[in-house]
């Protein structure tokens, strides 16, 4: 009877609030699966970009969905760990031909009004999850420096790659302190590159030495 009584109770609460197959295919990702994920290609005409993971991927979707919608951090304690290593790698060029080289982590902001809607920045979660990794201090974690100054429609209900941009164009507000420093920017998918490309834009026209951009997936 008890059993039963349960197992009405399971079907009932699994009607009104339907199990998250998201959560469910996170929660079994370890270190070794993540590792194993579809790697992605870069992104057309934009090597500076440099995405992680295949988009398409069951497993990688799941990951974006449930870190932009519920904040669920789990994947990112190994996911960190990669993009660290990948900027590392970055840096290691750059500095053999820059000694005075300085190196500014920024993620892609959002607006205030964003923020109090939604509560959190998934791509501020991503880059301190980076810099929990960066043992060795060489990424300054500048987001006050780079700000979302007005908001734009989201980016999957625009028509095409020109409305896209047309949108983003002044959304976006760098501070002179970027000047003559390398920027990484830090966001969780890339799609077209219009987010990143403006927030680019911005940057260089406040003066910056170069920038680039990782993303966990494209």
């Amino acid at each position: 009877m008890l059993k039963s009584i349960k197992k009405l109770f399971v079907t009932i609460l699994d009607f009104i609030l339907p199990p998250r197959t998201d959560f469910a295919i996170v929660q079994k990702l370890d270190g070794e699966k993540i590792n194993n994920l579809p790697k992605a290609e870069y992104v057309d005409q934009m090597d500076w970009i440099h995405p992680l993971f295949h988009y398409k991927d069951n497993g990688v979707r799941a990951i974006i969905w449930e870190l932009k919608y519920k904040e669920n951090v789990l994947p990112l304690e190994h996911i960190g760990k990669l993009l660290q290593e990948e900027i590392i790698a970055l840096i290691s060029d750059i500095v053999i031909f820059d000694n005075d080289a300085q190196f500014l982590l920024i993620p892609i902001p959002i607006t205030n009004e964003r923020r109090m809607e939604r509560g959190y920045n998934q791509s501020e979660l991503i880059a301190k999850s980076i810099l929990e990794n960066d043992l060795a201090r060489t990424l300054l974690y500048a987001p006050q420096w780079f700000q979302k100054i007005k908001e734009t429609p989201k980016q999957s209900r625009s028509e095409s790659k020109q409305e896209r941009m047309s949108n983003l164009i002044g959304c976006f507000k760098a501070d002179s302190r970027v000047e003559g420093k390398y920027v990484i920017l830090i966001d969780d998918v890339v799609t077209t590159g219009s987010t990143l490309s403006e927030a680019r834009t911005t940057l260089f026209s406040a003066g910056a030495r170069d920038v680039f951009a990782f993303t966990i997936a494209h």
